[in-house]
């Protein structure tokens, strides 16, 4: 006790002690070391001494003998305290403090255990890895923890040759840190030992690392022991399996990717299509156009994808048998092929499909007759400037294919009484370089509608060199010559904003807005085409004008609604909401038949450009299939409603990450209907509604 007193003394008048005193005061602590260094360690742990002090202190009372009172330090509870002995034992011991570290790590203290084979670390020497080795047999697993991770972070050529045993230990935590450790190493002797793992391990967490670790080191030889997680029923590990595939297989590979296409599993056919469409090896080709007809829409649609990056005429060969399929399916993604790779040899076949009964396969067969550009295809593409399902994609193509031939059919859309086929048409024959482009701008410029006119005047600036005014136009054509006025009402919204940087493979992140009337089948067989024609054009001029106001970056008409997308979900919900409160005020004035029933769907995620513009991939697939869920198919969920509860139109459906992306916004209050099951789209998904008054 005396002692203590005493050492306190000289600890209290060591912060403002100079020159001799000092070096009196560490001789009179040196005595009384065993009591000296902890109680200075005490004085920092509560703030009565400077670090740089007790630093001082530390190092001058430092002597080998000494060593087991500063290596215990190492397990202090308080990080500055145990920072002060590493940090003396780093300086004065240097090297010689590595066989007492070794040995800390079979210590029963977490934190003494942890430090010390940090401070091995640090140092970096492997001499000692002789004595961590045997902690490898401890009974205590957070000893065999330590020493894995130490021997893996000191990259010992023994390394790989203790932890390998601990792979196949019974308990799967040690399994685990055993795998972690090995993969750090990156040694390309433990590859055999890996192969084992990922054909024999369950456990999610192994089978992640080893996939990544075979996919950065391996090689061709590795391959196939990865190949088979994809049939794994872990997303993630299909994903990353596929990934690691791709990046050490060859096409000595493709036959047993073959094999997996014949999978029961729609999830191991989707990921087994990845990776052909990854290996982009013509060897694939045979194998991806049979995949082609598979019965998931993912598994073509990668397949699609995976024969256009490769291309040829072989390939085309193969695929051209397909565009006259009986399966409608398999005719879409044979006919999308040729939207992307030009094949003049698929030109006729294309022409026989303009007037195919699926207008997907019609819509399709327009644009890859607008790649191929033969104008023999223009007599054939203008019948179809009426038809209302495929009309859109008709400017386009003709702008493709060019030459005057192209301004008839084109000078009959801008005629079109929707104004969205005007303003394409427009920007169509500002393409095509002939001495009537020029008098058909001039045309445009009388449309009623502020944005044609405006768009038609400003190209006419851009193609002429001159200031255009409607005046200006009306002056030169003269009365009798003036353009039919259409029958659009006049606007005062602004123009839509299209975006000018996107690029064809492009993908982004966007809000998804799928809008469509409901029951307009129905109502043609029961009123006629021509009726239900009028009320989609109103439905189209209320949500359009809707749609600028909210940003829309793109705009698509899908024969009786719309495919939208815009910067956020507020924006699309906007949409939504304006034009269902529009339709409301609109449907109480006018007699029941000719009320506007529709539905929305709203969702957020990526999206692929294609060639065209169009937007494409699994967010856009499962905004359509939300759109058109049923109550018989709601499964029930905690917190949902009822089935009797859920409107089948007039309604605005929500994702779940669409939901997540304004939650807490009270313009947008949302509740849970239920679980559904999407075609073509793995999985439970949650479904929110947009609740009346959001």
């Amino acid at each position: 006790m005396f002692e203590k007193i005493k050492v306190g003394g000289f600890l209290s008048k060591y912060p403002k002690a100079e020159g001799p005193e000092r070096k009196g005061l560490i001789e009179k602590l040196d005595a009384l070391w065993e009591f000296a260094i902890p109680m200075a360690a005490d004085e920092l742990r509560y703030n009565r001494m400077l670090y740089m002090d007790a630093a001082e202190i530390f190092e001058k009372l430092y002597k080998k003998e000494r060593l087991p009172v500063y290596i215990k330090g190492l397990g202090d509870s308080k990080d500055n305290v145990r920072a002060l002995y590493k940090e003396t034992l780093k300086k004065q011991g240097k090297a010689s403090i590595l066989p007492n570290l070794a040995d800390s790590l079979a210590s029963d203290d977490n934190v003494l255990r942890r430090t010390a084979g940090e401070m091995i670390v640090e140092i970096g020497d492997a001499s000692v890895t002789y004595k961590i080795i045997p902690l490898l047999k401890s009974e205590n697993r957070d000893v065999k923890k330590t020493a894995m991770d130490t021997l893996a972070s000191l990259k010992s050529e023994k390394a790989s040759e203790a932890i390998l045993p601990l792979m196949d230990d019974p308990d799967s935590w040690v399994r685990r840190k055993a795998v972690e450790a090995v993969c750090r190493l990156k040694d390309k002797a433990t590859l055999a030992k890996l192969r084992h793992v990922a054909l024999n391990e369950k456990d999610a967490a192994i089978l992640k690392m080893v996939i990544e670790t075979v996919g950065e080191i391996g090689g061709k030889e590795d391959a196939v022991a990865i190949l088979g997680l994809i049939r794994n029923p872990d997303m993630m590990i299909r994903q990353m399996a596929a990934g690691a595939v791709i990046a050490i297989a060859d096409s000595e590979i493709v036959p047993k990717v073959v094999e997996l296409l014949m999978d029961e599993d729609v999830n191991t056919r989707r990921t087994a299509v990845d990776v052909l469409n990854g290996l982009k090896d013509p060897k694939t080709a045979g194998a991806l156009v049979r995949a082609i007809k598979d019965g998931d829409w993912w598994v073509r649609e990668i397949a699609t994808d995976a024969l256009s990056a490769l291309g040829g005429e072989k390939i085309s060969q193969m695929i051209m048998g397909l565009l006259t399929d009986q399966d409608e399916y398999a005719r879409r993604s044979a006919v999308e092929f040729y939207c992307r790779v030009k094949d003049p040899a698929a030109f006729q076949i294309l022409l026989n499909l303009l007037a195919d009964k699926d207008w997907w396969v019609r819509e399709k067969a327009i644009t890859a007759l607008g790649l191929i550009g033969d104008p023999a295809a223009i007599p054939h593409i203008e019948k179809l400037v009426g038809d209302k399902e495929v009309k859109w994609a008709i400017p386009s193509a003709l702008a493709a294919i060019g030459g005057a031939a192209a301004l008839k059919p084109l000078g009959l859309m801008l005629k079109d009484s929707q104004r969205a086929i005007r303003l394409e048409a427009l920007r169509a024959v500002t393409l095509i370089d002939s001495d009537e482009t020029v008098g058909l701008l001039k045309r445009a410029a009388l449309d009623q509608d502020v944005e044609v006119m405006a768009s038609a005047l400003k190209l006419l600036r851009e193609k002429t060199g001159q200031v255009w005014l409607k005046e200006d136009v009306e002056a030169e054509l003269g009365k009798e010559e003036k353009a039919p006025v259409t029958k659009a009402a006049p606007q005062t919204v602004t123009p839509i904003i299209n975006r000018v940087d996107v690029k064809p493979g492009e993908i982004f992140t966007e809000a998804i807005l799928v809008a469509d009337l409901c029951n307009s089948t129905d109502m043609a067989n029961t009123y006629g085409d021509n009726f239900v024609f009028q009320l989609a054009s109103e439905f189209c001029n209320i949500i359009l004008a809707a749609a600028e106001d909210e940003k829309v970056s793109f705009s698509k008409s899908t024969g009786d609604g719309y495919l939208m997308t815009f910067p956020s979900v507020e924006n699309a919900l906007g949409t939504a909401k304006r034009t269902l409160d529009e339709l409301a005020a609109r449907n109480a004035a006018v007699e029941p038949k000719r009320r506007i029933a529709s539905r929305f769907a709203v969702n957020i995620g990526e999206c692929r450009v294609d060639m065209n513009g169009d937007r494409q991939g699994v967010a856009v697939n499962m905004t359509f299939r939300v759109d058109g869920v049923k109550r018989d198919t709601m499964i029930p969920a905690p917190g949902g409603v009822g089935a009797d509860e859920m409107p089948m139109e007039n309604r605005i459906l929500l994702t779940e990450p669409a939901s997540l992306d304004i939650k807490g916004n009270a313009r947008f209050p949302t509740r849970l209907l239920g679980f559904f099951e999407l075609k073509g789209i793995t999985g439970l998904h949650r479904i929110y509604q947009l609740m009346e008054g959001g």
